[in-house]
């Protein structure tokens, strides 16, 4: 009977600790009906005084959507179903390394 806590515990952590360590951002939406033209992926780094989960998604759509332009410049594109997940951290822990992808959509237009 003792274990039941202790392992209920231990997969709660586990949960908290990955929930911190990944994200999901700016998922599809069923409704959505457009064309998908691929994925892309980048590394940014965030300053460890600014990791809070709003910066970092923001910070990956930025460097997601910078490289889908490069990627398809003769169209009008964004990002969907964002997922991020942290890197390194410099020794003294200023600078933390992320890397994301994203599915490259393609937008009404040009």
């Amino acid at each position: 009977m003792k274990r039941k806590p202790e392992f209920f515990l231990a997969v709660l952590l586990i949960v908290l600790l990955a929930s911190c360590a990944t994200g999901k951002y700016m998922e599809m939406k069923p409704a959505e009906r457009t064309e998908i033209l691929g994925t892309v992926q980048t590394v940014f780094y965030i300053s460890g005084s600014y990791r809070y989960r709003s910066t970092v998604n923001t910070q990956a759509y930025i460097s997601l959507l910078a490289e889908a332009q490069i990627k398809y410049p003769d169209y009008n594109v964004d990002i969907r179903d964002i997922i991020w997940a942290i890197g390194k951290g410099d020794p003294s822990g200023n600078n933390y390394e992320y890397t994301a992808i994203g599915k490259v959509i393609k937008m009404p237009g040009r």
